[in-house]
């Protein structure tokens, strides 16, 4: 036989083992249907008949709108998939290289499917959005990338709620060989990435990371090379190790920083290894599969499962019940050896106290001596002399005192402290009073003189050793008695515990009996497990063994590095313009761009800058209006009151500055938006989270000392500092006496996130993880300066609100710019991301919304809104309507990334149905180019101020200021001179009458100003403030309803699939963390629909108490006299956060509703645990809002009976002071002619053009 006989190409072994493992495969679908798992039964099947094909299938996966559908229609050649950054695809759809054909597998409400083959490529933009009736679209289109059996497959966004979407996609990744991970620039280091791109290396898959649209990098903003070693120490803080990571750019194709050639090469790389690859997917796959079996098999027995983790306390507990268990048998024997252990601790006691006593002193010892002395044959009292009788009485004496003496000894030194012990003893056994005493008294006598002489042997000396001899046994006899009593009385009380002791060992032997129960369960539990386990590896054995080799593991493709140069940014395709823009220098600081907005003759931020010190802004034309009106009445002696008013408005009209408020998620592009209003690049870019503060943008101070380019940093207070740690260690989920043992103590709060692993956290957790991690790292450099006010220069102010661990303790900075938007007035404030930590203080910018002359929502062109987003919408939608202009404006940044017109229509009205669902209606939305616009502004380039959409809404913006939101000015001030006018025609009236008649007015006057502030303060019944509770009682039912309408959504955002993944994490943990993050975003929705009726509440009082002094000032007949406008009260609602004290939700009832992800999100368990998370916490809800409507019925009531009472004496004040000017002006000569000039001016104020001219803020 010959050598080519003898030895197989590689090609016919790597053939041989894929048919090997086809069989293997198809082996495993045999036993999984067998064993009744039809799932996995079918991927099997699929897995061989894929291998068979030889197919190598390369999946594209990122969240919506990422560009893989893009991305997908660039390989291909063709624009064969549906591609919008409106999320598009609903299903998987796989293309091949052949004939242009597709073939769609329909999915019937029933579940059933149907295979309609070869229709037409051109309905596929139709099918591939409808994930309900099309379960999968298989496509064949002539692509050369493709040749050689290879697919591409685009799957659903992995951010989906929609747990079909995430069974479409896992489907697609246990046939994929290799897996593109498609995310954009902006959003790369998103949470979910991370989460799916794990999962990604658990499964084993071999995973490119594909950063699109790298044309957003701007190098003036952040280097290349920072922003790559960002992302790579996130991928290792992450543990993930992708094949390779590419930088593409589908809009500019030549872009530097662009790797397409790369990306193909990578493919066609890819080729080659088409078996070896195909044999590495398929044993992981089966591997994964496995485990998904084992699931199968563990479900089988679920509800046995069930029952028994309920009898044992978990599904974990083994490990926990035997240490219990030991503990327990440890308590029982201690019960039953209580008794011994009790009586020999008495006797330890008890011991060193006799020892010790001494009860025969030298004293004692003589009196011994004595008695001694006395029993001797020759002894005789009163010497030779001394009879019978006396010496006996003698003795009798001696052997009395000597025994008096031992039990004074003996009381002394022994018996009171034993009593004390026994005392001790008896109460510990219930045993006390005039029982134990007495008790205790018959047992301790002493010693009689009888009993001591009968201890005394006869023929004992009376020597000196005698004496110590006898003395000693007297005192050991003596304490030997009181020995044996002691513990004769300790063993009787103790016998008193017997019943005490039998229950509590009767209680501890019902506990292990109930223990062993749960041990049996316990050991049930492990034995089912053990049998799905067992199952799994009868599976996996019918997988042949494959060699630890380079062909079984084969070495991918490594793409190099971008090669091209970051350039500072370019007009792009949408801008419309293309203008060369300064050099990066000047680009990246104020102090390279002041001066520059108007270096470019003839352009509109010149003409801007040149016209804006003339022209006045509506406010202040109203404010030299009643200014006027003031001057003119202040010599009339009963107008001196009125003349003050309109003086005070005028400077409040003066002072008041145009507060601009912007909103929106991070990364939307706020602080790219504001730059392009001031036209400076003031506020710090990145595509990074930065603006963790509020920033306001004000015109410099130089007298205060801040001129151009200086800010004022408010550090936060020590106070504050401390309850947003405190607030952040909560919301990961530290233990409330852990937090409170720390105290004020700031090392040692953040010293307790040490230890957290983000693996544990909730998303929504992981931003306060960072919060505390930043606050550690600066709190050595920063926690001196809180409660501080700094001044900054530019590098400063920029370190201070971008880089975190100093922002973290920054409260607000105001940077100082000289634009023509802050020379006119106007404030631009730039409020932290909706979706940071500092979004908690929604009270804040709740106060921004309401207080605001506009306010300003940015939202990225390609990106879904946020949840935050959502919950800030709501929000708005809900207050709009309570404003009297409507001031919000609405901004879809980035608008410069739209591949069309049509594509750029479509966004806008995706946006603005958006909009809708959150009640907000026919807004005002802008497309915008916020870095374009800037560019033109910064170069002077009208066309590409239009291009970018800035010169439209900036436009619209004007128009809103100078016609609406100055006609308010205007018109108010209008008012004031008519109301003010009419009085000025009765005073001319009276001028003509005689002094008597002017008396008779003043008095009536008065006494109608009397009756008019007694009518006010008398209108206070319960009828006057029954529309005020009224609107309370129906704005808190309707606020209930709409959070209970967005249940679901905040439901699903807690419990996302990307959260509850079976990835190795501890899912028990992260149940409670969803739990604790539901009771956060719906208690954050009540308080902010609270928020909103507050406002509502505010509108209805001040329409109450307004109309009130109307009717009341009609009623008085006032001859002329008009009550000033009243200021709009505030009412001072507060309210605690709802779920702070609850409610709770045991472990147990979550996990029995969980299982596992594919239970929950596929089958039943997410509408049983969401029905009843629902009842549980809207039945809490309304205990709460019951209490807030009693606070805030007493609150409202209070305050329109305050506001009467001021309107009352207002009204009273300024009715005098104008009667006693009727008086004092009779006293003027030629008042009547003063007065008819004076009218006549008013008449020509009143009619004179009120300029509406407000300044540019181009």
């Amino acid at each position: 036989m010959t050598a080519r006989e003898t030895q197989s190409s590689p090609a016919e072994v790597r053939g041989d083992e894929i048919e090997a493992y086809g069989d293997a495969l198809r082996r495993m679908a045999e036993f999984a249907g067998a064993a009744g798992d039809e799932v996995q039964q079918a991927k099997y099947e699929e897995l061989a008949e894929k291998l068979k094909k030889g197919l190598l299938t390369l999946a594209f996966c990122g969240h919506f709108s990422a560009g893989k559908s893009t991305l997908v229609n660039a390989l291909i050649g063709a624009e064969l998939l549906p591609s919008s950054p409106i999320p598009t695809t609903a299903n998987v759809v796989t293309v091949r290289s052949g004939e242009a054909a597709a073939q769609v597998v329909f999915r019937a409400k029933d579940g059933t499917t149907t295979v309609t083959p070869d229709l037409p490529v051109e309905r596929l933009s139709e099918l591939a959005i409808d994930g309900e009736g099309v379960a999968a679209i298989d496509v064949t289109y002539p692509v050369p990338l493709l040749e050689g059996k290879t697919a591409l497959v685009d799957t659903p966004g992995v951010d989906s709620t929609d747990g079909g979407h995430r069974a479409a996609t896992e489907s697609a990744l246990h046939l994929a060989d290799v897996v593109f991970f498609v995310s954009d620039y902006n959003h790369v280091l998103s949470e979910v990435n991370f989460r799916f791109l794990r999962m990604l290396h658990r499964w084993g898959k071999p995973t490119y990371l594909l950063v699109n649209m790298i044309d957003k990098h701007r190098e003036e903003e952040v280097t290349f090379a920072k922003f790559r070693e960002g992302l790579d120490q996130a991928l290792a803080n992450w543990r993930i190790e992708p094949a390779g990571v590419l930088f593409l750019s589908l809009r500019e194709p030549g872009h530097p920083l662009s790797q397409w050639r790369e990306l193909l090469g990578v493919i066609e790389g890819l080729k080659p290894l088409r078996e070896p690859l195909l044999l590495q997917s398929a044993e992981r796959s089966a591997r994964y599969l496995a485990e998904q079996f084992r699931e199968f098999e563990r479900q089988k027995h679920a509800a046995e499962r069930e029952r028994l983790a309920e009898r044992a306390g978990g599904t974990d507990e083994a490990a926990k019940l035997a240490a219990e268990r030991a503990e327990l048998e440890e308590r029982i024997a201690a019960v039953r050896s209580a008794g011994d252990k009790r009586l020999e601790a008495f006797r330890e006691r008890l011991e060193p106290l006799l020892a010790n006593a001494g009860i025969t002193p030298a004293e004692t010892r003589e009196r011994v001596r004595e008695v001694l002395e006395s029993a001797q044959p020759n002894f005789k009292a009163g010497g030779w002399f001394g009879g019978a009788a006396k010496t006996e009485a003698e003795r009798k004496r001696r052997w009395e005192e000597l025994a008096a003496d031992l039990n004074r000894q003996l009381d002394a030194n022994v018996h009171a402290h034993v009593l004390t012990m026994l005392r001790e003893e008896a109460a510990d056994a219930g045993f006390e009073g005039e029982a134990l005493e007495s008790e205790l008294a018959a047992a301790f006598k002493g010693a009689t003189a009888e009993e001591l002489r009968g201890r005394v042997k006869p023929g004992t000396g009376a020597d000196g050793q005698a004496t110590l001899h006898v003395a000693a046994e007297f005192g050991a006899e003596l304490k030997a008695s009181v020995r044996r009593e002691a513990l004769r009385l300790a063993a009787a009380f103790d016998e008193r515990r017997g019943p005490r002791r039998q229950a509590e060992a009767s209680e501890l032997g019902e506990e292990l009996a109930e223990l062993s129960e749960r041990q049996e369960a316990a050991a049930g539990l492990a034995a089912l497990e053990e049998q799905a386990r067992d199952a799994e590896a009868r599976l996996l054995a019918l997988l042949p063994a494959r060699p630890e080799s380079a062909e079984a593991h084969p070495a991918l493709p490594v793409p190099p590095a971008p090669q091209g140069q970051p350039v500072p940014a370019e007009t792009g395709a949408g801008s419309g313009a293309s203008t060369e823009v300064e050099a990066r220098a000047d680009a990246a600081t104020l102090g390279g761009a002041a001066g520059q907005v108007s270096a470019a003759a003839g352009a509109p931020a010149a003409e801007a800058e040149v016209e804006a010190p003339e022209r006045r802004s509506p406010q202040s034309a109203a404010a030299d209006l009643l200014e006027q009106g003031a001057a003119l009445l202040a010599p009339v002696p009963s107008m001196r009151k009125q003349a003050a008013g309109l003086k005070e408005k005028a400077e409040r009209l003066r002072r008041n500055r145009f507060t601009i408020a912007l909103f929106g998620a991070f990364s939307a592009g706020k602080s790219s938006f504001a730059n392009a209003l001031v036209g400076l690049p003031a506020l710090p870019v990145s595509p990074n989270p930065t603006t963790a503060t509020i920033n306001r943008v004000v015109a410099p101070n130089p007298e205060e000392g801040y001129p151009h380019g200086t800010a004022l940093i408010r550090m936060k207070s020590s106070e504050a500092m401390l309850e947003d740690v405190r607030h952040s260690l909560e919301r990961l989920g530290l233990a409330a006496d852990a937090i409170a043992s720390a105290g004020d103590d700031m090392a040692a709060l953040l010293k307790l996130a040490g230890g957290l692993s983000p693996d544990d956290l909730h998303p929504r957790g992981r931003p306060h993880l960072a919060f505390l991690q930043a606050a550690a790292s600066g709190w050595p450099r920063y926690g001196e300066l809180l409660g501080r006010e700094l001044r900054a220069e530019e590098a400063e102010y920029r370190r201070y609100v971008a880089e975190e661990e100093a922002s973290c303790f920054v409260a607000s900075a105001d940077l100082h710019v000289d634009s023509p938007l802050t020379r006119s007035g106007a404030v631009l404030v730039d409020t932290p991301g909706a979706d940071s930590i500092n979004a908690r203080h929604t009270g804040v910018a709740f106060q921004y919304i309401k207080d605001a002359d506009a306010v300003l929502f940015v939202t990225y062109y390609n990106h879904a809104f946020t949840e935050a987003d959502r919950a800030f919408l709501n929000q708005l939608g809900s207050v709009k309507d309570a404003f009297e202009l409507d001031k919000m404006f609405f901004v879809i940044n980035a608008a410069d990334l739209a591949a069309s017109e049509a594509e750029l229509a479509g966004v806008v009205a995706h946006v603005e149905g958006q909009l809708l669902k959150h009640g907000i209606r026919k807004p005002r939305l802008y497309p915008v180019s916020s870095l374009r616009g800037l560019e033109a502004k910064r170069s002077g380039s009208q066309e590409g101020l239009d291009a970018s959409g800035l010169a439209a809404f900036e436009a619209s913006f004007r128009t809103f200021a100078e016609d609406e939101l100055g006609g308010l000015a205007a018109e108010a001030a209008r008012k004031e001179l008519e109301r003010l006018g009419g009085m000025l025609d009765h005073l001319l009236g009276a001028a003509s009458e005689d002094a008597s008649t002017r008396l008779a007015r003043k008095r009536r006057l008065l006494d109608q100003a009397a009756g008019l502030s007694e009518r006010l303060r008398s209108s206070l019944g319960e009828t006057a403030v029954q529309p005020l509770l009224q609107e309370l009682g129906e704005q808190l039912f309707h606020l209930r309803q709409r959070v209970k309408f967005r249940f679901g959504e905040h439901f699903m955002n807690a419990f996302h699939p990307s959260v509850l993944q079976d990835d190795g994490r501890d899912l028990k943990k992260l149940l409670q963390a969803c739990w604790a993050d539901l009771k956060r975003s719906v208690g954050e929705d009540l308080l902010q629909e609270l928020r909103a009726a507050g406002l509502r509440m505010e509108n209805q009082l001040a329409r109450l108490v307004a109309e009130r002094v109307r009717k009341e000032a009609e009623a008085a007949s006032l001859e002329g006299f008009e009550p000033a406008p009243l200021p709009r009260p505030e009412l001072a609602l507060t309210a605690d956060e709802p779920f702070a004290d609850g409610p709770a939700m045991e472990p147990k009832r979550l996990w029995s509703a969980f299982r596992n992800p594919k239970y929950f999100f596929e089958k039943d368990g997410k509408a049983v645990l969401r029905d009843e998370l629902e009842t549980e916490l809207l039945r809490f809800a309304d205990g709460w809002l019951s209490g807030v409507r009693e606070r805030w019925g007493d609150e409202a009531v209070k305050s329109f009976r305050n506001e009467l009472g001021k309107a009352a004496d207002a009204a009273a004040a300024e009715l005098a002071e104008y009667a006693a000017g009727l008086e004092e002006s009779m006293r003027q000569p030629g008042e009547e002619r003063q007065l008819a000039e004076i009218r006549q001016a008013w008449t020509n104020l009143q009619k004179g053009n009120i300029p509406l001219s407000f300044p540019a803020i181009v």
